[in-house]
Order: structure tokens, then C-alpha cells, then sequence
């Protein structure tokens, strides 16, 4: 408490919350005790917003909020993956934002959005700026209806806000995956080869974040969570299709760029070969040359060509005529 009271008197600014009342008045800059109070009518909306939480912080969420030890926990503690936890009086909430923060190379980027959904309130807690957070806030400062409907309804239009956002990434990742195949079949490198484990690596991080929040939203809109009000369970029915529909886009990729990498093997391998063949015709176009010029160049006294006027044309002609031959004959096999 003693820490709460310093908070008043210092005057920090350790968090943003947003009161609605039933009067229709949004109230801001709220104090403590001021959050404290607001608690008491079940008819107020209450949204606090903390980032980079602090000592400060954890003492209004446990004094204040009264939430358990554990959940108190995972907001400290990074989580690995979306979850949701009904307790007696609240929700504890899991979800993951997303940015591409190196459209170049295809490196996707989630932060990490800690939700604790009570009767009359919201808690939301993040390390970074966030977009979605930042899009509610400028809607409810307009007195936007989804603070009017009540706190699920706001974590709805958090959620969908975050949810959204995937799209555009989803899209763009997705291209980049057909400038890979394009690429696989014109002129593959090395760098190919990097590039379709880069994307691999990002399939398998993208399906370890849709999936299971696509999870945790279908057991939301099953209406498995006293907290989640009937009429509003629809809503997230529909960001849990959304997210069904954006793991099925990263599945088909999962799949293309598997197939990539099988691909790439086989167009290298024919490469290969093609160089192999091209070298072994040589080198049997190159043997009786070589067979020929290797006897004439013995150097012994008694070779009866070596006196011949035309000894010199006709073993250089013999050499084309045998050439000429064998390519014919490699022609008509179809190996050149």
C-alpha cells in the first residue's frame, strides 16, 4: 500500500486507464484509489493499460485487482503461447500481435499481449508499443460503442484488432514464398537454398502462434467462460474463423515450401548431371584423339607414317572424321 501512496505523490505515470461510466462519461488519468473505487459499481467499464510493469504496477494488480499469485506470474514471465485460464472472478489471457520487422529476408516478429478480463474491467499489459492498443485507445477516446458493451466486448475488439493485423503480414509472406518457387525453377543458388530454410524456420514459428490462438479463441466462443456474455461470444466466433482461415494460408505455404525444398534437391541433382554428361561426352570425343596423337608420338624410328607426305593431313582428318562420327551417333541417342 505504502508503494501505491508514493505512486499518488510522485505523480508517475506507470499506466494509462480509461473509466466509462453510466452516466456516458469517459474518465482518464486515473489515480489508485481512483481505479479502487471505480471497481465497486459493476455498471462502471474500467480499462487499465500497463507497460513495462514494474513494482508499482504488480502492487495495484494484486492490492487492487486481487489476482491470483500465478497469474500475477505470467505477467512477469514471458509466455511461450497463447493461452486462456477461467478463474473464479476473472480470465487470464494470452495473445500474440504480429509485425514483419524485416520485410527483406521474410522475419515475422510477435509481442507478447498479457489480458485479465473481469466483470467490470480490463487489464492489459505489454513490454511494446502495440498497435491494436493504440487503435482502441484512439476509438474510446471517441467514445467508440466498444467500450459501451461492455469488457469482453472491449477485449474483443483488442483481440480483432491484433487479429487483423496478421493479414497483411500472412499476405506478404505468402508472396514471398511464390518469389521463391518462381525463383527455385529459373535460376536456383545457394541463396535459394537459404532462403527456403528461412521461410521454413518462419512457417513453423507462425503455426506455433496461429494455432494455438486459434484454439484459445474457439474455446471463447463456445461460451465456455462465465465472464463471456452469450451476445458478444459470437464476435470472437468470427476471429476464431479468421484465424482458422490464416493457419490453413500458412499450412498451404508449410506444404510449398516443403515441396521447395525437394525441388531445389532434384534441380540441383539435374544440374548435375546435365554438367556430368556434357563432360563424359567430351572425354569420349577426347579418347581416340588422344589414343592417335599418343601413338604418333612414341617417337620410334621405324614407323612408316612418320616418312609418308601425307601422314600429317591424314591422321589429322581421321581425327575429324572420328569426331564428327561420334557426335552424330550421341545426336541420334538423344545423350547431347
Amino acid at each position: 500500500m505504502n508503494k501505491i501512496r508514493n505512486f499518488v505523490k510522485n505523480g508517475a505515470d506507470m499506466y494509462e486507464a480509461f473509466l466509462y461510466t453510466p452516466q456516458k462519461e469517459l474518465k482518464t488519468n486515473l489515480t489508485p484509489e481512483d481505479i479502487r473505487e471505480s471497481l465497486k459499481d459493476e455498471k462502471n467499464l474500467l480499462w487499465v493499460d500497463m507497460r513495462d510493469m514494474d513494482d508499482t504496477d504488480i502492487d495495484i494488480l494484486t492490492e487492487i485487482f486481487n489476482l491470483h499469485p500465478l497469474t500475477i506470474e505470467d505477467f512477469i514471465m514471458v509466455n511461450a503461447r497463447p493461452k486462456i485460464e477461467n478463474f473464479k472472478d476473472y480470465i487470464f489471457l494470452v495473445a500474440f500481435s504480429m509485425e514483419s520487422h524485416d520485410k527483406a529476408r521474410g522475419r515475422i516478429k510477435t509481442q507478447e499481449l498479457d489480458c485479465c478480463l473481469g466483470k467490470n474491467f480490463l487489464i492489459t499489459t505489454h513490454t511494446d508499443s502495440l498497435n491494436a492498443l493504440i487503435t482502441s485507445k484512439e476509438r474510446i477516446r471517441k467514445l467508440s460503442p466498444i467500450i459501451m458493451n461492455g469488457a469482453d466486448f472491449l477485449l474483443y475488439s483488442i483481440i480483432e484488432c491484433i487479429v487483423d493485423s496478421y493479414f497483411p503480414i500472412i499476405n506478404e509472406f505468402d508472396n514471398m514464398v511464390d518469389e521463391m518457387s518462381d525463383e527455385l525453377f529459373k535460376d536456383p543458388t545457394n541463396e535459394t537454398l537459404k532462403k527456403i530454410y528461412g521461410l521454413k524456420n518462419e512457417i513453423m514459428y507462425l503455426r506455433r502462434t496461429i494455432g494455438p490462438q486459434a484454439d484459445v479463441m474457439g474455446l471463447v466462443a463456445r461460451g465456455d467462460f462465465h465472464l463471456i456474455s452469450p451476445s458478444n461470444a459470437v464476435y470472437f466466433r468470427n476471429i476464431h474463423d479468421n484465424l482458422v482461415r490464416l493457419n490453413d494460408i500458412v499450412g498451404t505455404s508449410r506444404d510449398i515450401v516443403t515441396g521447395a525444398m525437394e525441388a531445389y534437391v532434384s534441380v540441383v541433382s539435374n544440374r548435375l548431371n546435365e554438367i556430368m554428361k556434357t563432360l563424359t561426352v567430351i572425354a569420349t570425343i577426347m579418347m581416340p584423339l588422344t589414343l592417335i596423337a599418343s601413338i604418333y608420338g612414341m617417337n620410334f624410328r621405324h614407323m612408316p607414317e612418320l616418312n609418308s607426305k601425307f601422314g600429317y593431313p591424314a591422321v589429322i582428318g581421321f581425327m575429324l572424321i572420328s569426331t564428327i562420327i561420334m557426335l552424330t551417333y550421341f545426336k541420334r541417342k538423344k545423350w547431347i
